[in-house]
């Protein structure tokens, strides 16, 4: 892997700067002038529960407004760590559970029963299973991505950071859009939401999207026939309703329906056995097997994968993923006067049942169905200050309850039943079925509130704190079954008792944690801010949801703790032109939760708490205007990432490695040019950008096969719009180079191979859109 730094972004960097720095004087007499093109536009976040710009809450906050998601083709919030230096979002699911990561803070459990570090929510939602959180990105007005510990203001479970997701309002002029794009391997996105106002209170916004394409990995059966797979196959439908009765309240009603009917992932079997030699890849991966793409080593079948990462061969022809979400909430503000009162009522449902081919090979050795589902209902009110003065203040109550069943089956070594057909159980050789049925419950509650003092016109205190108390249990039965040709879905006639609920020893826990957060803010000048804020995070404690074979599995951990220091500075120079911010920060990361596969007869997931880990970094955005109608930025996180005291249940120590999906730089850069009017009224918008994401490693080892080296996304597009606005003609083009890169690797080696999971190929297409009314 190279260790060398990212020069082509680098040297970006410094164009954009010089491109500023020397620009003619004059231009900052034309930025001032009244609707000149050539300023920045204020960006509008709620970071802190208020409307505030960007540039005004001392608070790291990404935030990527409707032009740029309309512009982007995102589809997914996996689109969004392209987009957002120091972010990972990945799964190894087609359509769900995502394993998120902001500055190197998150885990890598694929399971629901744990929800992560990374809090994500939709207008003021909390999603709390990660069942429902790799959600399809239609109708926004806005993502913003909060980055350290929130443990102030915001929901449970947010030690890096929240994603959170602002969706289009209604709007009391009619008006609407539709959009509609194709591209490669049929991709059809079909976009569209309209504003029909009932009257001078009353208003309903309808929106819907249709996300379909075929499979982009082509997969060899034994009987010699052939299919695509990780397809897409999305719909979704949201219905909003808002009623003003006075000036002072605001009701707004929104109910959501989404179904994902795609294949489950497809994965890459990369083999570590080679037969020829007798070698084993493990120790060596590169002088044994030739390296990632040279299909020289096979899994323990002999079965070698075609190096090609698009195409291979399965066993299975059938493997769906079907995942089903309903969201429902209630959003009430209403001015009191002295106080703004806010609540925020929600339910969220999401289903899921897959069948995934695990080995990713025409044998059939690890083969799984998967039927589980969340419920959840939670409530938040919040009291916001109104009155003038130097003191503002932000107080509430939060309480989420949810619940959790999954069944799933676990086929293994089925090509080894001495009988086929027949029942079959060898516990010795783990010949069997595992099949395994848990409910796990989650009741939360927590009070919060928090200030801002105006020490002096230009200084601001902040402190905040928030105490949570969290109820957990579980029951959670795993058997062996027999192995023979009845599809997996059907129950087994004889089961053989593997875990139970007295695995954990107890089957509830409850805990009670304090966080805080405290700052200085400074305003040097009117466009110049320096702040400095200290902030403890945490994430709750929970079950091993993924235990299914192994008592050392029935694992219990303890909430894991997060104490960040950060300072900064935000600014904006040349008559608005020119928009810089950076800040350092450092992480002293305690208990925190670890998730992997070790070595066993059958692939044993554990999870368990690592003593301490640190993270030190910086990240800067800056953004220009050098001349009008161009608009340049660069963004950039590089991360110092390491375990300090870490020792496996089994006595593995891995202090002093590089912690996982923390690469050393993420860097986005960006132009966009808008130019005069070419034809008639037309304009031409040309757009590029470019992520740079340096090695990584997917394994708490920092296995080098596991990791992934540096490599560069680069994506283009250029549309043609009246000045009305009315309509775009669009092309685009994704992953130009075709660059092959994997987000994610999993060590199976105790069967002679390594899971890996590819991101997309380029893919390339065309969009139209209209706008009609007041559209948005």
């Amino acid at each position: 892997m190279s260790h060398f730094a990212p020069m082509p972004l680098l040297a970006c960097a410094v164009s954009i700067t010089a491109l500023t720095v020397f620009m003619p004087a004059n231009a900052q007499e034309a930025a001032d002038t009244p609707n000149s093109r050539r300023v920045l536009q204020t960006v509008q976040v709620t970071a802190e529960r208020r409307e505030a710009s960007q540039q005004d809450v001392p608070v790291t906050v990404t935030s990527i407004g409707q032009t740029q998601l309309n512009e982007g083709n995102y589809l997914t919030t996996e689109d969004l760590a392209q987009q957002v230096p120091g972010l990972q979002i990945k799964s190894s699911f087609s359509a769900s559970n995502p394993t998120i990561f902001i500055r190197g803070v998150g885990i890598n459990d694929f399971n629901p029963g744990n929800s992560g570090a990374i809090g994500v929510m939709v207008d003021d939602l909390f999603y709390n299973s990660t069942i429902g959180q790799l959600f399809q990105l239609y109708d926004l007005d806005r993502i913003e991505v909060l980055k350290g510990p929130q443990g102030t203001l915001y929901g449970r479970n947010t030690t890096g950071g929240v994603v959170s997701v602002h969706t289009a309002r209604p709007g009391f002029e009619p008006g609407g859009f539709i959009n509609a794009t194709y591209g490669r391997f049929n991709q059809l996105d079909l976009e569209g939401a309209v504003d029909i106002p009932l009257s001078d209170k009353l208003a309903v916004r309808l929106s819907g999207v249709s996300n379909t394409r075929d499979g982009t990995r082509t997969i060899l059966f034994p009987d010699g026939t052939s299919a695509e797979k990780n397809d897409v196959d999305f719909q979704a439908v949201r219905g909003q309703l808002l009623y003003t009765p006075t000036d002072t309240l605001e009701i707004l009603g929104k109910v959501e329906y989404g179904v994902s009917s795609a294949t489950s992932r497809s994965y890459e079997s990369q083999g570590l056995f080679n037969f020829g030699t007798g070698g084993f890849g493990v120790p060596d991966f590169n002088g044994v097997c030739g390296g990632r793409n040279a299909a020289i080593c096979s899994d323990a079948f002999g079965y070698t994968d075609n190096p090609d990462p698009y195409s291979g061969s399965e066993n299975m022809k059938s493997t769906p993923e079907d995942v089903e979400t309903v969201t429902a909430d209630l959003q009430i503000n209403w001015d009191l006067g002295m106080f703004d009162l806010t609540s925020v009522t929600g339910y969220l449902k999401a289903d899921r049942e897959a069948l995934l081919e695990v080995d990713a090979s025409p044998n059939r050795l690890t083969e799984e169905y998967i039927n589980d589902g969340s419920e959840q209902y939670s409530q938040e009110l919040r009291l916001a200050s109104q009155w003038d003065g130097p003191t503002k203040l932000i107080m509430g109550a939060f309480y989420l309850q949810d619940k959790l069943a999954g069944q799933d089956f676990f086929e293994l070594l089925a090509d080894l039943n001495p009988t086929p057909g027949s029942e079959y159980f060898d516990p010795v050789n783990f010949i069997a079925r595992f099949d395994r049925m848990y409910t796990q419950k989650t009741d939360t509650f927590a009070v919060f509130a928090q200030t801002d003092y105006d020490l002096t016109p230009r200084l601001t205190a902040t402190l905040g704190a928030r105490f949570t108390w969290e109820d957990r249990s579980i029951k959670l039965f795993s058997y062996a079954g027999p192995v023979d040709a009845v599809p997996l879905s059907q129950p087994s006639p004889v089961y053989y008792p593997l875990l139970d609920e007295s695995a954990y020893g107890r089957d509830s826990i409850s805990f009670e944690e304090p966080t805080f957060r405290a700052a200085l803010s400074y305003d040097a000048t009117d466009d110049v801010m320096l702040y400095g804020s200290v902030s403890r995070g945490f994430k709750s404690g929970g079950f091993n949801t993924g235990a299914s074979s192994d008592p050392v599995e029935a694992s219990i951990v303890d909430p894991e703790q997060l104490l960040a220091y950060e300072v900064g500075v935000k600014s904006e120079w040349f008559a608005h032109t020119l928009r810089a911010n950076a800040s350092a920060f450092l992480y002293d990361y305690k208990d925190l939760q670890v998730f992997g596969l070790a070595p066993s007869g059958v692939p044993t997931q554990t999870l368990f708490n690592a003593d301490k880990a640190s993270i030190k970094g910086l990240e800067f955005d800056v953004t220009s205007l050098p001349v009008e109608g161009l608009e340049l930025s660069l963004a950039g996180t590089y991360l110092d990432a390491e375990y300090e005291d870490f020792v496996t249940p089994i006595g593995e120590d891995f202090s002093g490695n590089r912690m996982v999906a923390t690469p050393e730089w993420s860097l986005v850069a960006r132009a966009r040019y808008e130019s005069q009017p070419v034809w008639d009224d037309k304009r031409v918008i040309f757009g590029v950008d470019a992520s740079y994401t340096d090695d990584q490693f997917f394994d708490t080892a920092n296995t080098p096969r596991l990791g992934q080296g540096s490599y560069v996304l680069a994506n283009a597009r250029i549309a043609l719009k009246p000045a009305s606005d009315r309509w775009e003609l669009a092309a685009f083009v994704k992953n130009i180079t075709d660059e092959e890169y994997i987000v994610d690797a999993y060590d199976v080696a105790d069967f002679g191979f390594d899971e890996l999971v590819y991101g997309n190929p380029q893919t390339y297409g065309v969009s139209l859109s209209y706008r009609f009314g007041a559209g948005r």
